[in-house]
């Protein structure tokens, strides 16, 4: 189940019934997580059994965003990821983020055989920061405009890098209970992230029968993301939605993905939203 959860963040930030539109992000809505000051909810979908598969399985994960009353500061939790926007701002955001990154192990649900080979990487916890900003339509708060990007570093001792993300968003209302989002994004990576995801020692290729491979730093991946919320109610809220990511560079031509995985990966989700206010 853990290995389930671990990419989950991103489905539930696709379909952004829940997340807020950029990933502050996280990857990051109309109704959703960013324009509700109170929100509670879990989404289930497909997901890759790891990043660069092209195998899929199911998924669930929680979420929610508390705000404190007549202000802008909030704690937000998407799946393992926890941000705490510490501006009292309009417009900006900024604050810590923490994440818990599952590894590679036999704990993990992976339907491929020759990963199952490969050695393992064990779960990880990461923490930085997150900073955005996020233009409202004064007339029509359904309506807005948001880019962010976060900072993640290893503290958890396994991977000993970073990773920084770049995404932004756009939300309309189409219907009176209809709104509609489309996101685009991308990751960097270092080479301690790039080498211990995605890289084959001359163990693993041993054992797996994989090419020797060294992966470098660069950008990861690139990302679109389209979303649609339907507002049963002032109260609920149900969201569907899909992310298309691309491998790019040394993550698209690891033998992990190149030889028994794909450099396009699908993600998608279904939400169900409850919000309140104070």
């Amino acid at each position: 189940m853990g290995k389930r959860i671990r990419n989950f963040f991103l489905v539930t930030a696709v379909i952004c019934v829940l997340s807020f539109a950029s990933n502050a992000f996280a990857q990051q809505t109309p109704f959703s997580i960013e324009n509700m000051p109170n929100v509670v909810g879990a989404a289930g979908g497909m997901i890759p059994d790891y990043e660069g598969s092209n195998n899929y399985q199911t998924g669930a994960a929680p979420f929610f965003k508390l705000t404190y009353p007549n202000t802008q500061w909030y704690a937000m939790l998407i799946a393992t990821e926890l941000y705490v926007n510490v501006l009292n701002h309009p417009f900006l955001r900024l604050g810590p983020v923490g994440e818990f990154r599952f590894g590679r192990n036999d704990t993990f649900d992976v339907d491929d055989k020759v990963l199952k080979k490969m050695s393992e990487i064990e779960n990880t916890w990461e923490a930085g920061g997150f900073a955005g900003v996020e233009f409202i339509d004064k007339e029509n708060p359904r309506n807005r405009v948001s880019a962010s990007v976060t900072f993640l570093s290893d503290v958890g001792n396994v991977y000993k890098g970073y990773n920084i993300s770049l995404n932004a968003r756009i939300w309309r209302e189409v219907l009176q209970m209809m709104d509609v989002s489309v996101g685009v994004g991308a990751t960097y990576a270092d080479d301690n992230f790039m080498d211990t995801y995605f890289s084959v020692s001359e163990i693993d290729s041993e054992k797996t029968g994989l090419n020797i491979f060294k992966a470098k730093s660069g950008i990861k991946d690139v990302n679109v993301s389209p979303a649609v919320v339907v507002h049963l109610s002032k109260d609920w809220h149900v969201g569907v939605g899909m992310l298309y990511k691309r491998l790019l560079a040394d993550a698209k031509d690891s033998p992990l993905v190149k030889t028994v995985g794909s450099p396009d990966q699908f993600l998608v989700g279904l939400g169900l939203a409850y919000s309140w206010t104070w």
